[in-house]
């Protein structure tokens, strides 16, 4: 096939050519039947084996440590194609499973291996026709998460992926499944912190309301084992730590300003005892301890305090804006500090040139704390006058 441009139909062809069958899987298939544009393809072939595959397509790339996947451009895209399998479990974690592989195995076997029912249907990938054999279809529809089945508890990154799917479909969780989900919690403590952090990972990336995510590990009793520090934190402070982060998560997209609003409940102690743990991601770590510590210097703010404040986020990873992003979607009872930013901006240049040293710094944090008295003030006054006209006019 090499110096072809590979459509999907060709692509579908050429294993039907050769005694297999080609399908789409997964994720893909999910969003397809919800409307939405899949991101990524993945492609299931049944009948055929990795010698036969290797020949026709000498172009597509194996990786894969426990089993072969494929990376092959299909219609221009980089797309995964796997060959139908099955698991059983035989040890503990997600390395305890012995996998086959054989042109003997099923689409519907292939299948039966996957975690929830929605990501348990196929389409082939020449007449279209889907395949559905635990009705996920039905429950995409009904906005349900369901296990595909009992084996669903063999794999404790499973109960990890389905607080992630809660979070990103929006589903609720049936209450077998929850359960199974449960049934994870000795072997999860084995699991690799990378594991369990790519999970939080995508949920901070993709979900319109990632309080979900943790809030299921909870319902679950795995919360302590997976994030141990908010579950450490008092039910009241775990449901303001939700609140913030689906807040700020309905204004921002960006996954780092979003964690960073964890990091008004925890405080630096909670994230670096998070950090031990699991290495976070640098710059979303550095945002969320630099929006503990700003907020609380903020607590009962001052003319200085602002200044200060707005002098540390300038040189760490949160910026000025960023943190207003948080602090405002957040009530956290804080001014917004680039209006105060702004002002402030056009005052290096302004410092008399007979001031020297220690001299300019005084000055310097005169006028500053002098600029954000007045702003302050003036936003005080419009504020009394806008509750005076209220009142009056009731």
């Amino acid at each position: 096939m090499s110096g072809e441009v590979l459509t999907e139909r060709i692509f579908a062809e050429t294993i039907l050519a050769n005694g297999g069958r080609l399908y789409r899987v997964g994720g893909c298939v999910r969003d397809m039947v919800m409307g939405i544009a899949p991101k990524d393809i993945d492609f299931c072939v049944v009948g055929m084996v990795k010698k036969n595959f290797k020949q026709l397509f000498p172009e597509a790339s194996e990786c894969g440590k426990y089993f072969p996947v494929f990376w092959l451009n299909v219609d221009g895209r980089r797309c995964e194609v796997a060959f139908a399998r099955t698991e059983r479990k035989d040890g503990s974690g997600y390395k305890g499973f012995k996998i086959a592989s054989n042109p003997k195995i099923t689409i519907e076997a292939d299948l039966f291996r996957r975690d929830t029912t929605v990501n348990s249907i196929a389409i082939d990938c020449l007449t279209g026709e889907v395949v559905d054999p635990f009705g996920g279809v039905q429950d995409i529809k009904n906005k349900l998460l369901r296990a595909t089945g009992p084996q669903f508890a063999d794999d404790p990154i499973r109960a990890l992926r389905l607080a992630s799917q809660a979070a990103r479909l929006g589903f609720a969780i049936d209450a077998d499944t929850l359960t199974l989900a449960s049934a994870a919690a000795a072997e999860l403590s084995d699991e690799p912190a990378e594991r369990i952090l790519a999970e939080m990972v995508k949920v901070m990336q993709a979900a319109q309301a990632p309080a979900r995510f943790f809030e299921v590990l909870a319902q679950s009793r795995l919360l302590d084992i997976a994030f141990t520090e908010m579950a450490q934190l008092s039910r009241e402070e775990f449901a303001l730590a939700m609140t913030r982060l689906d807040a700020v998560a309905n204004v921002t997209a960006s996954p780092k300003v979003r964690f960073a609003a964890l990091g008004l409940t925890l405080g630096p102690e909670g994230l670096a005892c998070w950090n031990k743990r699991m290495t976070l991601p640098g710059d979303w770590l550095q945002a969320a301890a630099a929006a503990g510590k700003v907020a609380a210097l903020l607590e009962h703010p001052d003319p200085e305090k602002i200044a200060v404040a707005i002098d540390s986020l300038r040189r760490g990873s949160l910026t000025v804006a960023e943190f207003d992003i948080v602090s405002q979607a957040a009530q956290a009872g804080i001014p917004a500090l680039e209006p105060f930013k702004t002002a402030l901006a056009l005052l290096p240049g302004a410092i008399p040139a007979e001031l020297q040293g220690r001299d300019r710094g005084e000055w310097l944090r005169r006028k500053q704390s002098t600029i954000i008295a007045e702003i302050w003030l003036d936003k005080i006054d419009k504020e009394a006058t806008h509750l005076l006209t209220q009142r009056d006019s009731v």
